[in-house]
């Protein structure tokens, strides 16, 4: 096993204890908890409690859990708010993909449970203007995303505004500036990917008026 740590999180030494050469599916460990309101997500993703906190832990291939390491540890660095990353833990076991370490948001809720209980007047405007907001500040920051969307992103109230915190770097690249066919691409996704993700909640009558 390969284990890769960030300086800072001697707190996640406790997680090396973990089953690692398991896939996480069938992860059994009494430390797995299952948050409140738990996004959707398209890699197995396991929750677990040590240490007096919450670990995320996402199982992906290695190149991708290499980047995202790399993209989330820089744009912390820069003051961009997104989720802490801790680690990877790489050659897990003959056939298993490696796994990515971060934290889990405190206080945070995700897209569609904002939709579906509004926190306070104009609550989904502002969580809209707070995804923009957040990718203003990363393409400002060099950061293409790649992907963004509202599942991409967890949300927590701050000082009564909605505040978007980025979550998912697998498509992420760092450049020292952006070209504006780098920009326009990313809004495109943006556009596409929101307006589906609204067209679900739609579908499924979780939108309301």
């Amino acid at each position: 096993m390969r284990v890769t740590l960030h300086p800072q999180a001697t707190e996640a030494f406790g997680l090396l204890g973990l089953p690692w050469h398991e896939p996480l599916e069938s992860w059994t460990d009494s430390r797995l908890v299952t948050p409140r309101d738990e996004g959707l997500h398209r890699h197995v993703v396991r929750f677990v409690e040590g240490g007096g906190r919450m670990w995320a832990i996402k199982e992906l291939p290695e190149s991708l859990a290499d980047r995202e390491y790399r993209v989330l540890g820089r744009l912390g660095e820069v003051g961009i708010s997104c989720v802490p990353v801790y680690g990877v833990v790489a050659d897990r076991a003959p056939g298993l993909e490696a796994a990515l370490i971060t934290g889990f948001l405190d206080y945070s809720s995700t897209y569609r449970a904002l939709f579906t209980g509004p926190r306070g007047p104009h609550s989904r405007d502002r969580l809209i203007d707070a995804l923009a907001q957040l990718l203003a500040r990363l393409h400002l920051a060099g950061a293409y995303w790649g992907d963004c969307s509202l599942s991409n992103t967890l949300f927590r109230l701050d000082a009564g505004q909605i505040a978007a915190y980025f979550l998912d770097a697998e498509t992420a690249e760092l450049h020292s500036e952006l070209s504006a066919g780098q920009r326009e691409t990313d809004l495109n996704f943006a556009g596409e990917n929101v307006l589906g993700e609204l067209l679900d909640l739609q579908a499924a009558g979780m939108l309301g008026d």
